[in-house]
Parts: structure tokens; C-alpha cells; sequence
């Protein structure tokens, strides 16, 4: 998983790189948005984005932590979720319940 989450992760922060380089999200955010296609997957990024937010408040301990997280997801993307499961896996040291539950589950 530890493999699969990293390489997720640059693959994730390189896209995100190359487009902050090439691309105009004024004008293709726009464009975007009067498409079908494109709102669905706007859609479908912010339900995932508060399904992984939902996660977060149930294993941080802390309001403000949770709410950092959750803002960073939001402004950068879901490069940040892939750095907060690569901590969480870090932090779990194997143990699934821990990784799902963060503090509580200790």
C-alpha cells in the first residue's frame, strides 16, 4: 500500500506541477464548467474530497488539525490527501486499526 500511495503521490503532485505550468485555470475552469462532463467530475472530486474529509475528523483528535487538513485538500488538491495516508501509514506502523481510527484506535 506504502508503494502504491507514494507513487499516487508523484504522480498526483506532477500533474499538478505540469498543469500550474502549462495551463490557464481562469479559462479552462470555465470552459469546464459548460461541459457535462466536466461538471461531473468536479462532482465527483468533492464528494471524494468530503467522503476523505469525513475520515479525517473521525481519526484526528483535534478540531483545528482536522480543519487544516480538510483546507489544504480543498485549496491544493488531493495531492495533500495522498501525503495525509502516506503519514497515517507512517504513524500506523502496520496496524490497521490505527491507521483507520488515528489516535482513537490506539
Amino acid at each position: 500500500l506504502w508503494i502504491a500511495v507514494s507513487l499516487a503521490t508523484v504522480a498526483m503532485a506532477g500533474t499538478l506541477a505540469w498543469g500550474v505550468a502549462h495551463g490557464d485555470l481562469s479559462a479552462e475552469g470555465s470552459a469546464l464548467l459548460r461541459m457535462p462532463w466536466g461538471i461531473v467530475s468536479l462532482v465527483e472530486i468533492y464528494v471524494g474530497m468530503m467522503l476523505f474529509g469525513c475520515w479525517v475528523f473521525c481519526r484526528e483528535p483535534h478540531l483545528l488539525r482536522s480543519i487544516a487538513w480538510m483546507s489544504a485538500v480543498a485549496l491544493i488538491g488531493n495531492v495533500v490527501s495522498c501525503i495525509y495516508v502516506l503519514l497515517a501509514l507512517r504513524a500506523a506502523r502496520g496496524d490497521a486499526r490505527r491507521f483507520w481510527l488515528g489516535a482513537r484506535g490506539a
